[in-house]
Parts: C-alpha cells; sequence; structure tokens
C-alpha cells in the first residue's frame, strides 16, 4: 500500500519501506507518512474527497477490483485479461479464496492474446506515449489512437469484429501473442477474405 508524493511528482515507495499508516481520527481517516526522494517526508490524509490515495500493487488493486465486481450477484461479471496476466490471476483466486469466495464464486475471466513488439516484449502503450519507448517496426499509428485509423469509423468496427470472430474461431489464438505487425497485417484483411 503506498501514497503518491502530493508535490505532482507520483513518485511512491514500490515497497514501503518507511511508508507508515495510521487512523487519523476516529471516522476511519488513514493519515500516511513517507519520504519522497525528491521531496522529502510528506504526510497524505486519505479521505472520500480529498486529493491523496492509496495506490495499491498491481496484485492488490485486481484483488480490489475483482472484489468489488463480484459485489452485485445478480450479474455476470467477465473480466477480460491479456495472456501474461494468467500466472498473476492464480495469485488473485488464492487471495479471493482466503477471503471467503469459493471456487464457483471466483469471476470467469477471458484471455486474449498479447500483443508484442518485434523483440517479442510486450507492446507497452504507456510507455510509448510517454516518450519512453518508439512505436516499434510493424506497429501502426491507430494501436495507440484509435482515431487515427485511415478509413472511416465504420470500416474500423467492421475489422475489429471480424479479428473477433478469428480470435475467437479457435482456442490457440488466446494461447500465444501477435506481433504489432501481424495484428496491422489482419486488420488490414477485408471482412470475408481468408487469412492465414
Amino acid at each position: 500500500m503506498r501514497v503518491p508524493c502530493p508535490h505532482s511528482c507520483g513518485w511512491a515507495e514500490k515497497y514501503a519501506q518507511r511508508t507508515r499508516v495510521e487512523l487519523a481520527d476516529d471516522r476511519g481517516l488513514a493519515r500516511v507518512s513517507a519520504v519522497c526522494l525528491h521531496h522529502g517526508p510528506y504526510t497524505v490524509t486519505v479521505t472520500l474527497t480529498g486529493d491523496g490515495y492509496l495506490d495499491l500493487a498491481t496484485l492488490y488493486r485486481n484483488l480490489v477490483k475483482e472484489l468489488a465486481a463480484l459485489a452485485n450477484p445478480g450479474v455476470l461479471q467477465i473480466m477480460v485479461k491479456g495472456t501474461d496476466w494468467m500466472p498473476g490471476s492464480l495469485l488473485v483466486d488464492g487471495a479471493l479464496q482466503a477471503v471467503g469466495l469459493s471456487h464457483g464464486q471466483l469471476p470467469a475471466r477471458l484471455f486474449c492474446p498479447m500483443i508484442v513488439a518485434e523483440t517479442g516484449a510486450k507492446l507497452s502503450k504507456s510507455l510509448i506515449r510517454s516518450g519512453d519507448a518508439a512505436l516499434p517496426a510493424g506497429a501502426e499509428p491507430w494501436m495507440l489512437d484509435t482515431r487515427k485509423w485511415p478509413g472511416t469509423v465504420g470500416e474500423f468496427a467492421d475489422r475489429l469484429l471480424h479479428l473477433a470472430g478469428l480470435l475467437l474461431s479457435h482456442p490457440r489464438h488466446f494461447f500465444r501473442s501477435y506481433s504489432a505487425a501481424e495484428l496491422a497485417r489482419l486488420m488490414s484483411v477485408p471482412q470475408g477474405s481468408p487469412t492465414a
């Protein structure tokens, strides 16, 4: 559990070595103290309406999201994840069972193929957008911003539906990765055309 530095640098201790959490008052508000490498010690009180918030690591964040999704038992919730998240889902399942859920109450999950760069690394939209990575060879600008699709919105929707149909046609598609270049090729094939 961590709270980012309030000085807009976004820094937070990954392993909470110097982070301390205590109740701020009898209303259940949390006061978090930590040390920013850039701004020094800071204290944030987390309230329902304030700017401070608890920043959870990926596993904890997914546990909270999945528990929240299960709060309405009359709705079938399906989690859509990339295949790279499959091992992490086993840990989340264990945590969900530790808080009292039975195996039958665990959320349904749909694992989708992962899109990778030519190096085999996951295509990271956030790193490309932040300027920390370049758009890899074969990747198209519309993969980061759908407004940059060269055709019409209707054509884009038709190509996405065609791609979804192809990927849903056989389970093998969900246990492999696709290069950005291959995804671009599949999206360029008109609906009804044979694909490899």
